[in-house]
Parts: structure tokens; sequence; C-alpha cells
């Protein structure tokens, strides 16, 4: 109930045992947010799925990026999307302090299907600063899929090739709006393309129903646009034709399996 304020939509919350525990500062609630703990490819915390930040919780969200050491934030929504407020523009013009943390923007470049702004967080009491970098994509329409598909393959990339300047022991914060459809649909195919580059196999049942056992209602309704953005995987990646026959005589076994999990 203490927490109710704190959640965009009533029936996307967090499961307690992945949830994102942030340090308590003076009440015991203090360490809550909509976000949890996800596996990708690489590591069992790979990832967090975050909702997109509310006005009462935009200094919760850069307590979140400091705290858990994160470099690199992918949002998937805009602040609006046909009259409706999905998410708070969380980040400032100039510079802005949230709480203990000052954030500066000190760059923004806006392309035609996303935008990428750096910041400089700061943390007041030590002085200790970190560079962020924030890959805002702008195609994607709410339930559905961008009309290119590849666009969102080369954006996939584009934030790997930031991601892996890291250690793996910073994750990755991925958000859209309420942190499921949009933001599972985009580690899936993070996922999916290290199986298909590096196994030459794909298993989108055990990536989805593994995610869903961390966050609730992952991928969402999106499950049947995975069809789309595989089939443009196996366009661009040449190791994946070696798997295309069998991918396409598999894929309603798969998908017959996820709709028993939405």
């Amino acid at each position: 109930v203490e927490n109710k304020a704190k959640n965009r939509y009533s029936n996307v919350l967090p499961y307690d045992a992945s949830r994102v525990k942030l340090s308590v500062c003076g009440s015991p609630f203090d360490d809550y947010i909509n976000a949890n703990c996800i596996p990708g490819y690489n590591s069992r915390k790979e990832f967090i799925a975050a909702q997109g930040p509310l006005p009462v919780t935009v200094n919760e969200f850069w307590r979140m990026v400091w705290e858990k050491n994160v470099y690199t934030i992918v949002m998937l929504t805009k602040c609006n999307e046909m009259g409706r407020v999905k998410c708070e523009k969380y980040w400032p013009s100039g510079t802005n302090h949230f709480h203990n943390i000052s954030v500066t923007t000190t760059s923004e470049i806006e392309l035609e299907s996303w935008t990428i702004r750096d910041f400089r967080t700061k943390n007041v009491k030590t002085a200790e600063s970190r560079y962020v970098r924030q890959f805002h994509f702008t195609a994607w329409p709410d339930h559905g899929v961008p009309q290119t598909t590849e666009v969102l393959i080369d954006f996939r990339h584009l934030v790997r090739e930031h991601m892996e300047q890291y250690s793996r022991h910073s994750p990755t914060v991925v958000h859209c709006s309420a942190g499921v459809g949009r933001t599972g649909t985009f580690i899936a195919i993070d996922h999916l393309i290290f199986q298909i580059e590096r196994d030459s196999m794909v298993d989108i049942y055990g990536i989805v129903n593994d995610m869903r056992m961390h966050r609730p209602l992952m991928v969402q309704t999106e499950v049947r646009n995975l069809v789309p953005l595989l089939e443009c995987m196996f366009k661009k990646l040449p190791v994946a034709n070696v798997i295309l026959h069998a991918w396409q005589k598999t894929f309603s076994i798969y998908f017959s399996k996820m709709v028993w999990l939405r």
C-alpha cells in the first residue's frame, strides 16, 4: 500500500525475489522501485527491466542508476504517445539534482529513429562522477513493432557496442512505459541474436519463460511480433541461414507453448 503511488500500472508489479532494492535513506519503504533484474545471454543480472519513471519516482530512478553502477539506459517509448503520458521526462535540459545525485545532460544527438543522450552523474556527497549514455528509440509504436524491423536490429547493435565497454557487473537499464512489452521484446532480441551468432540455435520459449520468472508479463502481447523481427534477423545475420529451415518448422511449437505463459 505504501508504494502504490510508485507504480504506473496496478497490474504490473515487480516480483519481490528479483526486484531491484535501493538503499534505505529513511523510511523502510525507500528501497522500492518498480524494476526487476533480468537475465541475459551473458549473465543472470545483465539487465534491469523498469517501468517508465513517474514524477514521484524520478529520484529513485537516478538513485538506481547510481547505486547499481549503470552506464547504459535504453528507452523504448516516447514520453507522450497518442495523447497519453507514457513516461516522465526524467533527464534535465541542463543540470538538475535528484536527491543526492546531480545529473547534467552533456550532449544530445537526434537521428531519424533514435536519440542518443550523454549524462554526467555526480554523487554530491562523495563528489564521484560517472558518465551514462541513454539510447532512446523513438520508432516503436505501443502494442506493435517498428515499420522497418531492420532499424531495431541496428539499434540493438549500437546499444550492445556501448554495453561491451563495461563490466558484466554493470547492468543495462531497459524501460518503456510498463517495462514489460517493448522492454521484454528488446531483451529477448538481444539474447536471440547471441544464440544465433554463437550457438546456431534459437530458444524463444526458453528465453521468454525465463524472463517471466523474473518479471510478470515480459514481452506481453508482443510474442507474435517476434516473428517478423526474427525473420529480419535471419536475413541480416549470415550465420543464421543454416538454421532458418529448422526455425520455421519449430516456431509453431514454441508459440503454442508461449500462449500458456501469457
